[in-house]
């Protein structure tokens, strides 16, 4: 397989409930194309088999894979085709975090000098392997119902594993570095940070190019150079995202949740919706729930 380019920048949309992202993803076949975030990712593959994609290094996967993965560093899991008569599901536990997650003096700590080490390693992506790989897989999916103090403490127990396991492996050359420096990524992440900010009300270009401390012509460049998309992509991209998680954990109808993530109009947002998911708000929001009720599921683990 051949793979673009230039990865595409990804958004990890920061939450006013959570310091870091805990995903639990099933779905037909993995999505996300060769892209790469600011963000460190664990990724432990439940289920599905084919070819993992990190930096330059190409290697299969299979269930029980995982790879704890720097800042920057592009990835990406390519699925092989399903065999006749089965479900061909993909299944994957991702947890995504900043390394100032938790304040920017939290791990220059010396307590925590091995996971220092650790996420610097993880610049080239580390495999884990061993009687590591089980005990992390353990932890990584209870860390999915772990809420409060217990989810920031789950965190720390993993990187404390990793951070003194020998059952490590890079995966990228040491040749091989993220091409997006650190003074281009501050700038991404502060036009970034105004718009989930303010995405719920008026969210200006020209402001967000101020932020970033660039003209208006060289904020347009930079950011389409970096994300592959529009400023203005990007904002219907955050408040469609929004959208979504309203439409499936409140009761709100479709207008408020429209007005709620900046829309002014109904007719603006079914059609901003539409072309991001394929289908309307309201369909969107029978079929998600239609298969929470579904009884079919992922082989036990």
């Amino acid at each position: 397989m051949k793979l673009p380019n230039k990865a595409g920048f990804e958004l990890i949309p920061k939450s006013d409930l959570h310091s870091f992202a805990v995903k639990e993803f099933t779905l037909p076949r993995f999505n996300v194309p060769w892209h790469f975030h600011p963000e460190c990712e664990l990724t432990l593959i439940v289920q599905s088999s084919g070819r993992r994609f990190v930096g330059d290094s190409i290697e299969p996967f299979a269930p029980g894979d995982l790879v704890l993965i720097g800042p920057n560093l592009p990835h990406y899991w390519c699925n092989s085709p399903a065999r006749a008569g089965t479900q061909g599901l993909a299944e994957s536990v991702v947890i995504q975090f900043r390394e100032d997650c938790f304040g920017r003096d939290f791990f220059p700590r010396p307590e925590l000098a091995a996971v220092r080490r650790l996420l610097g390693g993880a610049g080239r992506a580390l495999l884990v392997g061993g009687a590591t790989r089980q005990a992390v897989a353990v932890r990584m999916e209870a860390l999915v119902e772990a809420r409060g103090v217990g989810r920031v403490i789950g965190l720390l127990e993993l990187l404390g594993l990793l951070a003194e396991s020998t059952d490590l492996r890079p995966l990228a050359s040491a040749a091989y570095a993220p091409q997006l420096d650190q003074r281009t990524e501050e700038r991404i992440s502060r036009a970034y940070t105004y718009v989930l900010q303010n995405f719920a009300g008026e969210v200006e270009l020209a402001e967000a190019a101020r932020r970033a401390g660039l003209s208006l012509a060289a904020f347009c460049r930079t950011f389409k150079r970096v994300t592959r998309i529009t400023f203005s992509e990007l904002v219907n991209e955050v408040r469609i995202g929004h959208a979504c998680k309203l439409l499936l954990e409140s009761e709100q109808d479709v207008g408020a949740v429209a007005y709620a993530c900046g829309y002014r109009t109904l007719s603006h947002f079914n059609h901003q919706f539409r072309r991001r998911k394929g289908l309307n708000p309201r369909e969107f929001r029978r079929r998600h729930h239609e298969a929470r009720r579904s009884p079919l599921r992922c082989p036990p683990k």
